[in-house]
């Protein structure tokens, strides 16, 4: 953190024990790396029955996106795959804090913070039929 967000956050750098004060808690993730390649995703989940929103806020380091023939041809269209609004449905309920009840909800995964320089992981197997079947058992898109 710089020291104008130090002090506008009501903290003293030089007054011991003022890291323990910190707004954000994660000093291991204050090195080099982390500052250029360091983002945040915020996983989004709302109550349909309320409208309870629940935020949680994870670090990353590289962005993994499935590119293949059958669900994605480009890095846009997986992120936006890796971004899309997911149904949380009777087989996986939520238990909503609003309301406290198991609900079905709208679960969401965005890039709260993005990094730098963002580093993207492409996965680009699909499942192939076994291993008789003549293109070995993963099959490349």
């Amino acid at each position: 953190m710089q020291d104008g967000e130090l002090k506008a956050a009501g903290i003293n750098q030089h007054a011991s024990g003022w890291r323990d004060r910190l707004p954000i808690p994660r000093l291991d993730e204050t090195t080099f790396i982390n500052r250029i390649f360091g983002g945040y995703l915020r996983s989004q989940v709302q109550c349909t029955n309320c409208g309870f929103c629940s935020n949680t806020y994870d670090p990353f380091l590289d962005l993994s996106l499935e590119v293949s023939k059958k669900s994605s041809s480009s890095v846009a269209s997986a992120f936006a795959e890796f971004t899309r609004k997911e149904q949380l449905d009777s087989k996986n309920r939520w238990k909503c804090s609003g309301c406290k009840k198991h609900v079905c909800a709208k679960k969401q995964l965005t890039v709260f913070r993005p990094p730098l320089s963002l580093c993207i992981q492409l996965k680009r197997f699909t499942f192939g039929g076994g291993f008789g079947s003549g293109g070995g058992f993963w099959g490349f898109g």
